[in-house]
């Protein structure tokens, strides 16, 4: 009994780090959605690129020992017409718990009138997590952390994503998890880790400023049942359509800056900087994060800001009357 308790109560305590880590998205929070929209919601596969491919990695809360730290992998490539298919997997480390998340995805992009899009993304996940007690700083000879070296859990949950597209305008709502864990927390639930339903809603837009310059506005709100809701609001600056440079405020005062560009045909690299400001920031320091992708750029675009680009047709020649034609040879029938 006493063994199962304490199961039941670490479970909880790691639980609860990973809605500190996470917040509303039971999973750690990325700012580089500015210019890999895909890690946000998949529904974005195809939108601005014909396929593309990304690695991230993120540290939160650098100045402490044993803080958050994300590994992630994501991409996506077309597999019929305007079908997606696409893949993410997330490694996140806190302390003694360790989380795996292994996404597939499939996206479909809908042509419903000149310039405007529907994008419909449906995905399911496999989550892995751990609580590492044979990490814990504490005498291994108890008799209450004698024979338990881990407690794993294995879960599996779904989510959806819908997006309206008119030119540089995108409008979406989604669910990154579907699904409630049920009464994940009882004692009989030998040491279960809980999901609750996440809900996700985006706007983003381009402006032409001048001559190369674009300024992009994205505003994200998510909520998860029985957690506090996070918005975020950010204006990003592009250059060519290569180089960025950005600001986010995330809800809790937590300010990021970011900046980046292709450094070579197709391959693009991101960093940011993420720091808070009072209370449990302080001392903490901030949270880096770095991206390395490599995009091909849709043969078709659906986004204004290109579409606008045509070819040239070559003139078409005038026909050239007939020349001189031999004359035909006349048989004599006789």
């Amino acid at each position: 009994m006493i063994k199962l308790y304490l199961k039941y109560l670490l479970t909880c305590v790691a639980s609860l780090l990973t809605v500190v880590t996470a917040l509303s998205q039971q999973m750690p929070f990325s700012s580089h959605y500015i210019f890999n929209r895909y890690s946000l919601d998949p529904a974005f596969a195809g939108a601005y690129d014909h396929s593309a491919v990304y690695l991230n990695y993120r540290r939160d809360w650098a100045n402490i020992e044993g803080s958050p730290q994300t590994f992630r992998a994501n991409g996506f490539s077309p597999v019929y017409k305007q079908m997606y298919l696409g893949g993410e997997i997330i490694a996140d480390n806190t302390d003694i718990f360790n989380r795996i998340k292994a996404s597939l995805n499939y996206s479909y992009r809908l042509l419903m009138a000149n310039e405007q899009y529907l994008s419909f993304s449906l995905s399911g996940s496999l989550y892995q997590s751990v609580v590492r007690f044979d990490q814990v700083n504490a005498d291994l000879d108890d008799p209450l952390l004698k024979d338990i070296s881990r407690i794993t859990g294995t879960d599996f949950n779904a989510a959806f994503g819908l997006i309206y597209n008119w030119r540089d305008l995108h409008l979406g709502i989604g669910m990154p998890v579907l699904f409630r864990s049920k009464d994940a927390y009882n004692l009989t639930s030998d040491g279960k880790f809980a999901f609750e339903r996440a809900f996700l809603i985006h706007a983003s837009n381009r402006f032409h400023l001048v001559d190369r310059w674009k300024l992009q506005v994205f505003g994200v709100y998510q909520k998860t049942d029985n957690q506090p809701s996070v918005v975020d609001i950010s204006a990003t600056v592009f250059y060519d359509e290569k180089y960025h440079f950005g600001l986010l405020y995330r809800s809790g005062n937590t300010l990021a800056m970011g900046l980046g560009g292709e450094l070579i045909d197709n391959f693009v690299l991101g960093y940011s900087y993420e720091f808070g400001l009072g209370g449990i920031y302080n001392g903490a320091g901030g949270a880096h994060e770095i991206s390395v992708g490599y995009r091909i750029p849709a043969r078709t675009q659906t986004h204004s800001y290109k579409s606008g680009v045509t070819r040239k047709r070559k003139p078409l020649r005038p026909l050239q009357p007939p020349g001189n034609s031999p004359k035909p040879v006349e048989f004599d029938r006789r």
